[in-house]
């Protein structure tokens, strides 16, 4: 993973996969469970990744399943902590597209 410092907020990272963008007030964003995905697994603190996890999804910003969906699709690196965060948060079942909210 090839990581650049432009600003002190800002990190670039280099993707094979672009987010989908979402405009909000003129600003063009990620989707939100892909801008989940990347603040969470950059995290080194379980308890942070939780509460990262439930934030966006009490917000509603997305679902579960969004997150789930996102994180099968995306890279795996830094994300076995995110994983078992979200297992345990968000245990999953079987359902005719892969994964559904238990």
């Amino acid at each position: 993973m090839n990581t650049r410092k432009a600003h002190p907020w800002i990190l670039f990272e280099r993707t094979s996969r672009p987010p989908t963008v979402v405009e909000l007030n003129g600003l063009r964003l990620a989707h939100p469970a892909r801008a989940t995905l990347d603040l969470a697994r950059r995290a080194t603190n379980p308890r942070a990744i939780v509460e990262i996890l439930d934030a966006v999804v009490d917000a509603r910003l997305c679902s579960p399943a969004d997150l789930h969906e996102e994180l099968l699709a995306g890279c795996r690196r830094g994300t076995a902590l995110v994983r078992q965060a979200l297992r345990h948060l968000y245990p999953l079942r079987d359902s005719p597209h892969g994964w559904k909210s238990a």
